[in-house]
């Protein structure tokens, strides 16, 4: 259920990433492979319980609005899962079945989000509908190619190519279906791309909409009332809303 760095290897290699992109790709699961066992506490440390509480309870009430008694969603670079398994907690006290997947690229943080029973699928957010073939063919996970929410929690600032990531969110996207990102305002920490691996400094709220008005035809962006705050480094937050 769980593949090796070397099958890691091999699998990018078959999704078509050339030798540059891989070493990145690499190098970022290098650095969260050792941070895996403890994300929940970091998680933690970065945000207040309120502010945890505010975020799961903004993307539930999204996922609300689309009146279904049952989805299905998938959480892609869920890390730990530690939203992942707070919003179907949350939907499940609502009255909403909720079939959960989670998309990583780390291992040891998919063999977290199978101790949390939560379906875990190794994949690149840029290719999600091939990682989950990939998935399904070499580790039986049997998961849908199409889901009624795609989510994705203060992870859309690590992706090499936010508008491809975006691009493939929307093909894993049912019909009448949302995207929800919740993710880190634009901010000047550069410190953070060296300490947290961070690829880019954040997204304004413009350069959000610009991007998703490229791929869907509703994009909604807004501030959020609650922050990151890292060491000395205080980040606000956005949640994003494309159909």
């Amino acid at each position: 259920m769980i593949p090796s760095i070397s099958e890691v290897k091999e699998f990018l290699k078959k999704l078509g990433f050339d030798e540059s992109s891989a070493n990145e790709l690499i190098e970022q699961i290098e650095y969260f492979e050792g941070e895996a066992p403890r994300r929940d506490d970091i998680v933690r440390d970065y945000l207040r319980e309120e502010c945890i509480e505010t975020i799961v309870d903004d993307i539930v009430e999204e996922i609300l609005k689309l009146n279904k008694e049952s989805i299905k969603l998938l959480d892609v670079a869920a890390g730990s899962g530690f939203f992942t398994e707070r919003v179907k907690r949350k939907l499940e006290e609502r009255g909403v079945k909720a079939d959960v997947y989670a998309l990583d690229i780390t291992p040891s943080m998919l063999k977290r989000l199978n101790e949390k029973g939560i379906a875990p699928i190794w994949g690149v957010a840029e290719k999600i509908r091939e990682s989950i073939e990939i998935a399904n063919e070499h580790y039986g996970i049997n998961a849908p190619k199409e889901f009624d929410v795609v989510l994705s929690t203060l992870a859309f600032h690590h992706f090499l190519k936010p508008e491809k990531v975006l691009e493939s969110m929307k093909s894993a996207l049912k019909d009448n279906g949302i995207v929800i990102i919740v993710d880190v305002l634009k901010h000047e920490h550069e410190e953070l791309k060296e300490t947290l691996k961070d690829t880019h400094l954040g997204f304004s709220l413009e350069e959000i909409k610009e991007m998703g008005s490229k791929i869907f035809k509703e994009v909604k962006a807004s501030y959020m009332d609650v922050y990151c705050e890292v060491g000395d480094a205080i980040v606000g937050l956005y949640k994003a809303v494309f159909a």
